[in-house]
Formats: structure tokens, C-alpha cells, sequence
């Protein structure tokens, strides 16, 4: 009988180790097949945070070239008179510390101007190379090492119509500053490096790295043709294995890389295997006593969690795995789904992000192409012979309104890069109040009448006087009203007020157009945000017009203006409120500090206080 009960055993040991075993074996080919789906995901999302931080860096050459553009075309308009393209020149390096220095070279290479005045020249043979590579490729970015070990310069060239060229040095040290708002992981490394691999950036960097040749390294190679790429290597450095995500910077040569030490980015998920590997061996030793309860246990989560494994590698973000109970295939079911669900949140982010830029992109297209197709259109019919007086005024009327537009957008384009860039700077000045709000009404009557709008102002008894920049306050009233113009149905009412007690002026533009929708209140003034009027009232507005004031309503516009607008009140030390009621038209107030015989400092800092003190 004992013979027999030991003959069971076995055979019992030997069913479960022949059911258990291949379970085992299984289990661990999916778990590998989940790591490498986990590995291959983690070296995508080095390659995209590669990816955007070469986006950045584009971006920042570009931001740091639009200003060349501007004196280029400046010089093009004014080349026979040297003072006031100096002048230019300064303006152009006054709020950017870290340019070196800019000059204007001519078509022969002579230095036409200069600034700093006192300015080193540029490295032996390269204004002639700049010219060359300006008649070829068009803009320019070189780096230059002359200066000595770990101290260079990124050297900027935009063409001019003339044939000369702006040539801008910048300080290396400004590149600090375009990843500064990337979050990574620790010991993570940025690194950017020029198009002959020398390496002209790195976080966390010492001294020597600066200038290192990378030319030959696996790092530079592994790019070839394409844009981006990962490879796993050792620092030469500091000796630390990383991943390393590295992409193409645009057209400009230059390539960023982010590597992430390998220990941190796969160190998890091997800790998770790991783990599974221990569970799946106490299974293993316990099958001899529980065969039939271990194999209907792990038997359906693990085919069930193959199945969720393979849908997720074949691009369904939305596969979970069953993840209920308290036993390991569960825990194992519930770290695969949170894993897919970080996962599908940063598929569906990037989708999001990739939305907006290409909305953003086919927005400011059409802000550019739509008043250029007009202008286009209206001097062509100003070419012809037998317009009248008023038909040629009204034409470059038009122009002049489109032209206009044009250089809205650009301005408003321009300040958006200074603020998060963060070079927008503000002055404070004694402002009158009832000055800027005349000068606004006089700059938006016409467009007021073109709708039957009466647009005026109820000036205050006594004059106000604020503590701002008069330029960007005009600006900001100048295009709250241009909102109000465009949002109000016809023949509407837009008034201009102004008011104030001990501590500040509220300047208010209200009309009675539809209103503003509840849903649009809280990100009214967020980035790229277009407001729409609220639906008619039928309450309040019968006209036959208002069922079709939605469709002919001016929405044009990128969203910048009131985003803009609360950015740079906040600046002067002065906010922006709005107030709206449906089917009775909106407020939009500016809050600024009054001004005070001690000046600037003593009506922001009073300001200051009273706004702390009503916070409480």
C-alpha cells in the first residue's frame, strides 16, 4: 500500500512537472516577448524625446535667426544710409545678452556695419566662405572653435537681396537654455553636437567634453541617412551606459542625442521580470502538491495576457489583461495593463500634441496666404487702365488693412517666441489713459463702421494716469476691440471706460453682442485658443440676420490675442478679468496700477501688496 501511495506521488510529481514544465516554459517566452515589446516601446520613446529635443533646438536657431531676417530686410530697404542700420543692428542685440556680437558684411566681403563696434573679427577665410555658402544654400549656421579648448561660438548668416550677408556670433552658453524645461530622468544627458561631430553641448557636461571629436563614433554613425535612430553604448565621458535617442536637428547639420543611463530606462522592467521568473519557480516547486489547481490557475491568465500581449504589439493601446484577484497572475495582469496604459496616455499626448502643431501650422498658413492672395488680387486690378479715383482708394485701402494684418500676425507670432523664450521685456512709464483709449478708437473706427458699429468712449472726470508700457497697452485695448468689432452682430454698441480708486485703473470694453459661451470661459485664455460667439437669443436678438451671423462672422485668427494679452498684464503687474452674459454681450477689463509721484517702483510695489492682502 505504501508502495502504491509512492507510486501515486510520482506519478502525480511527473504529471505535474509534464503540465507545469511547458506551462513554465511558456510563461517565460511570453514574458521575453513582452520585455522586448517593452524594450522596443522604451527605445521609441528615447527616439521621439530625441526627436523633440531636436525640434527645440531647431527651433531655437530659428528663433534666433528671425531677427537677422528682419535687419537683412531692413538693410535691403536702407543700404545707402549706415546710421540707421547701425541702429538696427543695436536694437537687434539689445534683448539678447548672449549675441556676441552682429555685423553686416557686403558682397565683397567688407564689413559695412558693426556691433559692438569693437567687435573681434571673424575667424580667417570665413566672410568669404559665408558669402559663398550664402549664394549656394541660402542661411547659415557655422560653429567656431577659434577662441580655444571648450570655448566656442555659434556663428548665424542670413543673405541679404543686396548680396551681403548678417553674420550673429552667439555665445555656446546660451544652448543651457533651450532644454532647460525638459523633465529626465537622473544622470540623463542632452547632448548636441555640430555638423563636423564636435560636441558643442552636453548637460552634466564637464569642461573637456566641450569640442570632443565624435567623428567615427557609433553615436555619429549610426544616423546614415536617416533621421533618427537608438543604440546602446558606454560613455567615453563618464563611462556610463546609456540608450541613446539621437535625431537630425532640421537642415541645419547639427543632431541632438538623449541618453538615458540603461540601468535606469531597463532597470524596472528587468527588476519585473525578474520577479515573474521567482514566481513562475515557486509555481514550479509547489506543483508537486497542487498540479490540477496551479495549472487551472495560470493556464487561461497567461494565454489570456498572450493575447492582450500580442493585440498591444500589433498597435491596440487599448488591450488589457485580467487583472482580477490578489494571486501573482494578477499582480503580473495589473503591471501589464498600468504599463499599457502609460503607454496609450502618451500615444494619445503625442497624437494630441501632433494635432495642435498641425492645426497651428494650417492656421498660420492661412492667416499668411489669405491676405496675400488679396493684395495679390487688388494690385493686379490696380495695374489696369480704367479704374476710378474711388476704386483705386478703395483697393489700396484694402491693401493697407490687409498689410496691416499681416504684420499683426507677425508681431503677435514674435511676442509668443519672447515670452517663451523668455526675452519679452516691459517698460513702465506714466501713461494717460484717456490718450491710449482715443488713440485705439481712432485706429478701430473705420473698421467699426464697415459693420454699423458706433464705437466710442465715456471718458472719466478726472484724467488717469497708469504705471505701464503705453506701446503694448495700446496694444492689448487695440485688440480687445478688434475682438468686439468681430464678434458683435451688426449695428451693435462698443464702449470704451475708464475708472479707478487709490491703487489701480480698470479700462473696460464692452458691448452687446451675443456673449461668450460658459464652456469657453476657462480656457478662454489659453494658447491657440479661438472663441466662438454664443448662439443666437432668441430672447434677446429676432433679427433674420442672427441665424447667419455664426458663418459670416471674421473668425480669423491663430488664438494669440488674449493669450498675449494676459501674459503681458501680468508683466506691467496688472491683470485681465472678463464678464459675459449670453444674449447681452461681454466686458473685458485691464487692471493696472495707478501711477504714483514716486514713480514705477512705488506703484508696483503698493500694488503688489493690496493684491496680496485681498488674496488672503
Amino acid at each position: 500500500m505504501r508502495t502504491q501511495r509512492l507510486n501515486i506521488r510520482k506519478r502525480l510529481l511527473i504529471l505535474a512537472l509534464g503540465g507545469v514544465v511547458p506551462l513554465l516554459l511558456v510563461g517565460l517566452a511570453l514574458l521575453w516577448s513582452v520585455w522586448h515589446a517593452k524594450q522596443q516601446q522604451l527605445n521609441d520613446g528615447i527616439e521621439q524625446q530625441a526627436e523633440l529635443a531636436a525640434v527645440l533646438f531647431d527651433r531655437w536657431l530659428d528663433a534666433q535667426e528671425q531677427p537677422l531676417r528682419t535687419v537683412a530686410e531692413y538693410s535691403s530697404q536702407n543700404k545707402n544710409d549706415q546710421n540707421p542700420l547701425q541702429k538696427a543692428l543695436e536694437a537687434a542685440m539689445a534683448p539678447r545678452p548672449s549675441w556676441t556680437d552682429l555685423r553686416v558684411l557686403a558682397g565683397d566681403g567688407k564689413i559695412v556695419a558693426m556691433q559692438p563696434a569693437n567687435a573681434e573679427g571673424l575667424p580667417s577665410g570665413l566672410n568669404e566662405r559665408l558669402l559663398a555658402d550664402a549664394q549656394r544654400n541660402g542661411s547659415v549656421v557655422e560653429t567656431d572653435w577659434t577662441k580655444g579648448e571648450g570655448q566656442h561660438s555659434l556663428i548665424l548668416m542670413t543673405p541679404m537681396k543686396s548680396g551681403g550677408v548678417i553674420v550673429a556670433r552667439i555665445d555656446g552658453a546660451a544652448l543651457q537654455e533651450i532644454f532647460k524645461g525638459i523633465t529626465l530622468p537622473e544622470r540623463t544627458v542632452v547632448t548636441v553636437m555640430d555638423p563636423q561631430r564636435r560636441i558643442i553641448y552636453r548637460s552634466h557636461r564637464s569642461q573637456s567634453a566641450l569640442g570632443m571629436d565624435l567623428t567615427g563614433s557609433t553615436i555619429t554613425s549610426v544616423l546614415n541617412d536617416r533621421k533618427t535612430a537608438v543604440v546602446v553604448l558606454k560613455s567615453s565621458v563618464d563611462n556610463v551606459e546609456r540608450v541613446y535617442g539621437v535625431a537630425r536637428a532640421g537642415s541645419t547639420g547639427y543632431s541632438v542625442s538623449v541618453g538615458v543611463p540603461s540601468s535606469v530606462l531597463y532597470g524596472p522592467a528587468w527588476q519585473q521580470l525578474t520577479v515573474y521568473i521567482l514566481v513562475a519557480l515557486l509555481v514550479a516547486g509547489g506543483a508537486a502538491t497542487a498540479a490540477l489547481l496551479i495549472a487551472r490557475s495560470i493556464a487561461r491568465p497567461l494565454r489570456l495576457l498572450s493575447l492582450a500581449a500580442q493585440k498591444f504589439g500589433e498597435g491596440d493601446f487599448s488591450a488589457r489583461a485580467p487583472s482580477a484577484g490578489e494571486d501573482d497572475m494578477s499582480r503580473l495582469g495589473m503591471n501589464f495593463n498600468a504599463m499599457a496604459q502609460r503607454l496609450e496616455q502618451r500615444e494619445a499626448r503625442l497624437a494630441e500634441l501632433d494635432t495642435l502643431k498641425s492645426e497651428w501650422v494650417s492656421r498660420v498658413s492661412h492667416e499668411l496666404r489669405t491676405p496675400l492672395t488679396t493684395i495679390k488680387a487688388l494690385t493686379r486690378l490696380l495695374m489696369r487702365d480704367g479704374l476710378s479715383q474711388a476704386k483705386q482708394r478703395e483697393y489700396i485701402e484694402t491693401i493697407s488693412l490687409e498689410c496691416d494684418r499681416q504684420i499683426d500676425l507677425v508681431l503677435n507670432l514674435l511676442d509668443l517666441a519672447r515670452i517663451e523664450g523668455g526675452v519679452f521685456r516691459i517698460t513702465h512709464e506714466r501713461v494717460d489713459v484717456d490718450e491710449v483709449m482715443s488713440s485705439c478708437v481712432k485706429a478701430g473706427i473705420r473698421a467699426a463702421e464697415r459693420r454699423g458699429h458706433v464705437l466710442r468712449i465715456e471718458k472719466n472726470r478726472d484724467p488717469l494716469f497708469v504705471c505701464a508700457d503705453p506701446k503694448t497697452i495700446r496694444r492689448v485695448l487695440g485688440n480687445l476691440i478688434e475682438n468686439s468689432v468681430k464678434y458683435t452682430p451688426d449695428c451693435g454698441l462698443i464702449v470704451l471706460s475708464a475708472h479707478g480708486n487709490d491703487n489701480e485703473v480698470i479700462i473696460s470694453v464692452a458691448d452687446n453682442g451675443r456673449g461668450i459661451p460658459a464652456e469657453d470661459m476657462p480656457v478662454l485664455f489659453d494658447k491657440f485658443h479661438r472663441g466662438k460667439p454664443a448662439p443666437p437669443s432668441a430672447a434677446v436678438h429676432n433679427d433674420e440676420t442672427d441665424a447667419d451671423f455664426l458663418e459670416d462672422a471674421d473668425m480669423s485668427g491663430v488664438g494669440l490675442g488674449l493669450f498675449l494679452a494676459r501674459n503681458v498684464m501680468e508683466q506691467m503687474g496688472g491683470r485681465i478679468s472678463v464678464e459675459s452674459e449670453i444674449g447681452r454681450g461681454s466686458v473685458f477689463s485691464l487692471h493696472l496700477p495707478v501711477w504714483r509721484d514716486g514713480g514705477c517702483n512705488e506703484s508696483l510695489n503698493q500694488n503688489g501688496s493690496n493684491k496680496t492682502t485681498s488674496g488672503r
